[in-house]
């Protein structure tokens, strides 16, 4: 059992938290005075962050990150609620496994026994950031990126655009209990705190990417050379990779009635194959 996400007489969810956190409002002007300080702030003290549209990144870049926007924008208040609930440090992650959302915001309840014999749910946090989608945009495509319903000049803005989007689902677990960005409360957060104008990211998703840079896309009958051998077969998924099935006495039987063999194709060693 779960401990109740509302409580008003102890530390954790409730109205004392949502109040300091609805209370939070800064003027556009001010928002993109901040935000800047943050991008500028970024590219002075990071090791790997080298550049606006930088080609490395590590978990010390999001945690500088937290720290620097709960300082310019949450007043504290995250990391002081953190602490209260005995969640902090709160985990980072970098995921080349997020192919569709630019982040993600867990949280999860460990069950932890005390000395005097009781067991409580310690809960924990974890941010990622989808490294394929990041470095996917400003790289091959050319074309407007929004998040947030921002405009992103370079891969650092859109960085920033996709840690405030996931810091709002935080604040909102740390002050309602549960988050959800298809909800009002989660638009008027948005709205207040960073002047965002909608809740979607627009990033390149390696889809887009392989039908601009590669001309290839699901569907595409391509071939490939593996160990000497030329494969032939089509395109069923595309993610980091192309997942490409092969026709084959050996392969899995599929709903079709053939059987395939399943291919793992880096995009640069697919050719399209015309002549099937």
């Amino acid at each position: 059992m779960r401990p109740n996400p509302l409580t008003d007489d102890a530390p954790g969810p409730g109205r004392e938290r949502q109040a300091k956190l609805a209370a939070l409002l800064f003027p556009a002007a001010e928002v993109a005075v901040r935000a800047r300080r943050i991008h500028d702030a970024m590219l002075e003290q990071s090791p790997q962050l080298r550049a606006p549209n930088f080609t490395m990144i590590g978990t010390d870049d999001l945690e500088a990150l937290f720290s620097l926007y709960d300082r310019e924008f949450f007043r504290g208040l995250l990391g002081e609620m953190l602490m209260e609930d005995g969640a902090h440090p709160m985990g980072f992650r970098l995921s080349r496994r997020l192919t569709r959302a630019g982040g993600q915001t867990m949280r999860q309840f460990r069950r932890v026994r005390k000395k005097d014999g009781r067991t409580v749910h310690q809960v924990e946090y974890e941010i990622s950031v989808s490294t394929t989608l990041l470095f996917g945009t400003f790289k091959d495509v050319e074309r407007e990126v929004i998040v947030g319903g921002l405009v992103c000049a370079d891969r650092l803005e859109a960085l920033q655009r996709i840690f405030e989007h996931e810091l709002l689902h935080l604040a909102e677990f740390l002050g309602w209990g549960q988050s959800s960005c298809s909800a009002e409360n989660f638009h008027r957060l948005s709205r207040r705190i960073f002047g965002h104008e909608g809740v979607t990211h627009d990033l390149v998703t390696p889809r887009e990417q392989a039908a601009v840079a590669f001309d290839v896309r699901v569907g595409d009958d391509v071939r490939f050379d593996l160990e000497g051998t030329t494969y032939r077969g089509r395109i069923n998924r595309i993610t980091r990779r192309a997942t490409v099935l092969v026709e084959s006495p050996q392969g899995e039987l599929f709903t079709d009635g053939h059987r395939y063999l399943t291919f793992y194709v880096p995009l640069p060693l697919l050719r399209k194959d015309e002549g099937r």
